[in-house]
């Protein structure tokens, strides 16, 4: 099948956006065209992203500087995980929380009532929420150990050890999580991809059925895992994490392999 099918074969995509969309600050070369293509057919798509550093609001200001217009609503991050799988399970106004955290992550605690408190007030905190947080220190990581140790839910917005960069991979919220874990002899509930719940979001964001859908990721074990859960069809790009001699390493089998985004174009 040549991609020029493959784009008319769906009717929606659910797109990760490190790796796929752009490295740190800069674009991947041929993803807005491919996105233009998409928009331009009007075909639904939302990003989903497993870094709960930013609101959707800000990825939208990102996006627009690389020429890429969408609405906050076309963004799904592991913040909204993390919030989908509180109000399932907790009645979380008025209750404690430490987050080692970005205000992508902390917003979504706030809008549940939650009350979240500093380092020095952690230990007798109901729950702990670790995600990305590029001022993690030994203070944090103290406060997080003692609370979760005293009897604190552990939560993790994600567990992904790196991200990419031009630079060569960076340490993601996955390495802070595994501190924490080390440190509290605790495993957390992870919320953000590969479990399902960031997918059901965007199904229920982009309303198709996941026969007609199409997620592309560049990491194996998060973006295309999760899309296997979910039951929709997956591509992985070349552009980020995973390279193809991994697939038969793990096991992870997506539908399609393609060298990047552009190749939808």
């Amino acid at each position: 099948m040549n991609m020029a099918s493959l784009i008319d074969k769906y009717r929606a995509f659910i797109i990760d956006l490190d790796g796929v969309v752009y490295l740190l600050n800069e674009p991947i070369p041929g993803a807005r065209d491919a996105l233009m293509q998409i928009q331009e057919r009007g075909l639904k798509f939302v990003f989903l992203t497993n870094n709960s550093a930013s609101t959707p609001e800000q990825y939208v200001k990102k996006l627009a500087k690389f020429g890429i217009e969408v609405a906050p609503r076309q963004i799904v991050t592991s913040g909204h995980a993390v919030g989908r799988f509180l109000d399932r399970n907790y009645e979380t106004e008025g209750k404690t929380a430490f987050v080692i955290g970005e205000k992508g992550l902390t917003s979504e605690l706030e809008e549940r009532g939650l009350q979240l408190v500093e380092a020095d007030e952690a230990g007798r905190a109901r729950f702990v929420f670790v995600g990305m947080d590029r001022t993690f220190d030994f203070e944090k990581l103290k406060a997080a150990v003692v609370a979760i140790r005293n009897g604190a839910e552990f939560i993790a917005a994600n567990a992904d050890a790196t991200y990419p960069t031009p630079d060569g991979l960076w340490p993601g919220a996955g390495a802070i999580v595994a501190a924490v874990a080390t440190g509290s002899g605790r495993e957390p509930f992870v919320a953000g991809k590969p479990n399902p719940l960031m997918v059901e979001v965007a199904l229920e964001r982009i309303d198709q059925e996941p026969s007609e859908i199409l997620l592309v990721g560049d990491r194996l074990e998060t973006d295309i895992l999760a899309g296997i859960e979910a039951g929709v069809d997956t591509m992985l790009v070349l552009t980020g994490v995973s390279r193809v001699e991994e697939i038969e390493e793990r096991g992870i089998r997506p539908t399609y392999v393609e060298e990047g985004l552009r190749a939808l174009a």
